[in-house]
């Protein structure tokens, strides 16, 4: 078996290596007589100076919106493969979207700033206008998308609380008048096979419009447990998104959706390690216990669009909930000894009304509101494993709580001469939770959290393709409870952890070259951080998971990325991201002043490859390469638990028509192993490591019918 992936991988780095050798097409390309293209006529890609975002809340040029926004496009996602978020990580700086323990509980990190466990993610996430209430659903497939968005920066004028990092924008392809079929069948090994078709089309022309997207995964897995002799990543799961738009008359637009997951999956796939060996993947995880997560998911949001004579008005009202069952080993050895049986809910109803002025004029504006409803619970019961030889004690934690908030804001942009304009915003968010034991009389405990969220920006657009920008802004992060049997100074885990705010100052330009087929847009930026969330895990001296904060840190940082399409059949990106993070205060002391915060990379680089020629009339070839570079981490707030920067290479080759394509590809060429999370010191010296996916080969067939 050895020896056959050993021979694919090569095969794939042979290929990858040749890809490029049909690329003299350059020149003939170049060289085409005055008015003609070549071959068959082949229509240019969408330029990236042509590329419309609305992550700014307007419809405006990518290259004209004053912020550092990363757009990947529907053609990237074909071309690189994208299924999920976490592979949106790998081609947008600064950006850290990995598997995380497990599917309910992602590592998220922008801008140097992590999600925590328990608490609320650095980004807010919005898909087709809806907010995302909680990071159990955040970590989803991308289902027919026709663009990302990752708005980098606090954010809270825009998005209120939980956007103190940025946003991540996604936008599907909305059903019209136009019958359309997609398919996209992948296999790859680990046994590895999943299916995604969406059919979209009128069911009365120019009124009503209807989506149905169902996709399918079932793995076996790639990560082993060497006791049990099974993978602990396996995955049998699947979902369906379904959408309805309806036109009742002019200026009126009404969009219901709704999404349903269900699905069983491994979970905690962590190999115990000591510091020496976080480099030895030959440590197999050696659980005597294999863990899972049955998910059940849902969602439903309507959303309402209407012209008035003051503007558009948009309402979006959405209810969510997410029900998991996490069964894991307590132990992670081979020794029968506890399982954890943790059912887990959180459930949230939220509603988003804003009225927008109508655009056209110099000066625009946007006010709006926002409520919310979120109940959860976690309860956390440590049971005597069947296989025990000796009676084991059993733990049992009941935590409930809810949390109901609201904002206000408002927006306002104006338009000067000499294409200068400003733009501020201001709002309001405030927070009020509640956290309870329902085991332990006395434990509920009750606090608010709130905070001003303003922002200004300045731009100035020098010319038809040179834009400049300077902004400041602010996000917030509300605070919460640890669990009342967590309370134990003497690790650090109190009761209350405070809000979060940042404050962000960046400069940055836009800029296109030799007719816009040259990109070249770059940033710079500091941000101030009071209160940083962390989170730890640890089973000794006592099991306890909770949040605490970092009182003063701050990040510098910079980031780039270039777009070069010398012909239509080309295109280069590169990307570059560099942060640096530093503690400045903890708890008065001198303890961890200077060091890294933990969970972000120092630095970020991506570089890719895509070369379409035109074979005839009817057949292109599709050649992708990329390679992602990600800088060192560290796990733990004195820096002790640190990895280095590793670098993975993927590839990807077929045939495509306008109806179909065909390809291979192969994910981490070099089989570079390095972890995608670390729990520091879990069991005393030893951590929790969850493991990168080796190399892997795999086929993949996509099918368009329609538009």
């Amino acid at each position: 078996m050895a020896r056959k992936v050993s021979q694919a991988r090569s095969a794939m780095l042979c290929s990858a290596c040749l890809m490029m050798a049909p690329m003299g097409a350059w020149a003939q390309d170049a060289n085409a007589a005055p008015g003609t293209t070549p071959a068959a006529q082949e229509p240019a890609p969408a330029e990236i100076g042509e590329i419309v975002v609305t992550a700014l809340r307007r419809d405006q040029r990518l290259q004209e919106a004053p912020a550092a926004i990363s757009v990947v496009t529907a053609e990237t996602i074909r071309s690189s493969g994208v299924v999920g978020l976490s592979d949106i990580s790998k081609v947008v700086p600064s950006l850290r979207f990995e598997g995380g323990i497990r599917p309910g509980v992602p590592s998220i990190a922008l801008r140097g700033i992590s999600a925590v466990q328990g608490g609320d993610a650095p980004v807010s996430i919005l898909v087709d206008g809806v907010q995302v209430p909680f990071l159990s659903l955040a970590r989803m497939d991308l289902l027919d998308i026709s663009s990302v968005e990752i708005l980098k920066g606090p954010q809270g004028a825009l998005y209120g609380r939980g956007a103190i990092a940025g946003a991540i924008v996604i936008n599907t392809r909305q059903p019209d008048d136009h019958l359309r079929f997609t398919g996209r069948v992948i296999a790859q090994e680990g046994s590895d096979y999943q299916g995604i078709a969406t059919i979209s089309g009128p069911i009365v022309s120019d009124l009503i419009y209807a989506k149905l997207t169902g996709s399918y995964q079932n793995r076996r897995g790639l990560l082993k447990n060497g006791f049990l002799n099974t993978y602990d990543d396996f995955v049998d799961q699947g979902t369906i998104d379904g959408e309805v738009v309806l036109k009742p008359a002019a200026g009126t637009r009404i969009q219901l959706t709704g999404m349903y997951t269900r699905g069983r999956v491994g979970t905690n796939a962590l190999a115990l390690v000591p510091t020496a060996r976080l480099n030895d993947f030959s440590v197999e995880i050696d659980s005597n216990f294999r863990n899972y997560d049955r998910r059940r998911l849902w969602r439903a949001a309507i959303k309402l669009d209407q012209e008035t004579p003051l503007g558009t008005l948009t309402v979006v009202a959405q209810h969510a909930r997410a029900r998991d069952y996490v069964v894991t080993d307590l132990d992670y050895t081979r020794v029968a000894t506890r399982y954890n049986y943790n059912p887990e809910l959180d459930e949230a109803t939220n509603v988003d009304g804003r009225l927008s002025s109508t655009k056209g004029g110099a000066f625009n504006w946007i006010v709006g509101a926002f409520w919310q409803y979120r109940t959860g619970e976690n309860f956390i019961n440590a049971l005597q494993d069947p296989a025990a030889l000796t009676p084991q004690s059993t733990i049992l934690s009941y935590q409930a709580g809810n949390s109901r908030s609201w904002g206000a804001y408002g927006q306002g942009s104006l338009d000067l001469q000499g294409g200068v304009s400003v733009i501020g915003a201001l709002r309001y968010d405030r927070d009020k939770r509640f956290d309870q034991l329902t085991n332990v009389a006395g434990s509920a405990i009750s606090g608010s959290f709130d905070a001003w969220q303003p922002s200004a920006t300045l731009k100035w657009q020098a010319q038809r393709d040179l834009m400049f920008y300077a902004t400041y802004g602010q996000g917030f992060r509300s605070g919460g409870f640890n669990a009342a049997n967590l309370v134990v100074p003497a690790v650090g885990a109190r009761r209350i952890y405070d809000k979060e705010v940042s404050r962000n100052y960046e400069v940055g330009f836009k800029s296109q070259f030799a007719d816009r087929r040259v990109t070249l847009n770059a940033s710079a930026f500091h941000t101030d951080y009071d209160n940083t969330q962390y989170q730890r895990t640890i089973l000794t001296p006592v099991s306890a998971r909770y949040v605490t904060s970092i009182p003063k840190s701050h990040v510098n940082g910079a980031e780039a990325e270039l777009t070069f399409r010398p012909v239509d059949a080309f295109t280069m990106r590169a990307a570059a991201s560099i942060t640096k993070t530093r503690i400045d205060d903890f708890d008065g002391t001198t303890l961890y002043v200077g060091n890294r915060l933990p969970n972000a990379y120092t630095d970020n680089q991506q570089v890719s490859i895509d070369y379409t020629p035109r074979f005839d009339a009817t057949y292109r070839g599709l050649f992708h390469l990329d390679l992602s570079r990600r800088g060192s981490i560290s796990y733990d707030l004195a820096n002790a638990v640190s990895y280095g920067p590793a670098a993975f290479l993927n590839a990807r080759i077929g045939v495509q028509t306008d109806r179909w394509s065909i390809a291979v590809f192969g994910a981490n060429l070099t089989d570079r192993r390095a972890p995608e999370f670390v729990f520091p010191n879990f069991f005393g010296a030893n951590h929790g490591r969850l493991a990168n996916l080796p190399f892997r080969a795999g086929i993949e067939f996509n099918v368009n019918i329609g538009n």
